[in-house]
């Protein structure tokens, strides 16, 4: 962990994230935007979203389950199922959020909100005594969150259209919540002595197990789509394996770094995915884009400073 106070329960605490740490931020939020973007191809092509997220999830979970099998096996499983339902439902939750809103709102705003969740992280982590407080980090935090409610209140004056586009972005806005209690929730009940792959299975699984009832009752009659179409079945193949680096990358990040700094790795998601949904998708930038990334890039360079600081 950075220091100290990152580390909460059983979470295994290392000296200080080095080098590994940005590179599992830069790489997790960029994968992060790949798995939004593939949402979007997806609901383009007609699929069934929760279907579609479920049947992504399971696949994902099947790969991270291979070396578990076929390795050193799984550790301590009575602690990761229990930790795997909290950890997976706190998981899902936003995901099934964004596949919905996807086709309503844009793939380029829905990565962004993933900008949002460090200050909500950072506040409850303080509240919970997780993380100390550094000088300069507040103000990071501070002009992310002004950055992120820039956007959203852009996107809002601008969403007054049919369709119910004015709910689909308050949903889509609502994503951070899920996510900043997610990042605390996989810190402080962190199982003693478990690895992260097999945290990274088990919460991967539950979450898709949750949503494929869900998926069944509302999309009943299209779920065969998923593996009817050519199209569809290379997108949730494509989805999964996202998905699994996403995750095995985001639990070690987590057991390396604690929840705070985790969070940055929304920073990333939102800008990358901003330019994938603009070159691959031809999306137009949310109003008031540019503004909002100046400050969400400034808050993430004062927390990192700050972090440094405090390391030193």
């Amino acid at each position: 962990m950075a220091d100290a106070t990152n580390c909460a329960g059983a979470l295994p605490c290392a000296s200080g994230p080095g080098l590994a740490a940005p590179f599992l931020l830069v790489s997790v939020g960029s994968l992060i935007a790949t798995a939004v973007m593939l949402s979007k191809l997806a609901a383009a092509a007609g699929a069934p979203m929760l279907g579609y997220l479920g049947a992504v999830w399971f696949g994902a979970a099947g790969l991270l389950f291979l070396p578990l099998v076929f390795g050193r096996g799984p550790l301590g499983v009575a602690g990761t199922l229990h930790y795997g339902l909290g950890a997976g439902f706190l998981m899902i939750v936003p995901s099934a959020m964004g596949y919905l809103a996807v086709a309503h709102v844009g793939a380029g705003y829905i990565s962004l909100t993933f900008a949002f969740p460090v200050l909500l992280t950072w506040l409850i982590a303080r509240g919970l005594r997780m993380d100390g407080a550094r000088p300069g980090q507040g103000a990071g935090v501070l002009a992310g969150l002004a950055g992120g409610v820039l956007l959203a209140s852009a996107k809002l004056a601008g969403a007054g259209g049919p369709g119910g586009s004015v709910y689909w972005v308050m949903l889509a806005t609502a994503i951070p919540v899920t996510l900043a209690l997610g990042n605390i929730f996989r810190t402080r009940y962190w199982p003693a002595g478990a690895r992260p792959l097999p945290l990274a299975a088990f919460s991967v699984l539950a979450g898709a197990l949750m949503v494929l009832p869900f998926a069944a009752l509302t999309e009943g009659g299209r779920l065969s789509l998923l593996w009817q179409s050519p199209e569809l079945a290379g997108l949730t193949a494509a989805g999964a394996a996202v998905v699994a680096a996403q995750y095995v990358l985001q639990f070690r990040l987590q057991a390396l770094a604690g929840p705070v700094y985790m969070s940055q790795i929304g920073g990333v998601a939102a800008m990358t995915g901003a330019v994938i949904a603009v070159v691959a998708l031809g999306e137009t930038l949310p109003p008031m884009f540019w503004p909002a990334a100046l400050m969400i890039a400034a808050g993430t360079v004062l927390f990192h400073n700050a972090a440094a600081k405090r390391r030193r």
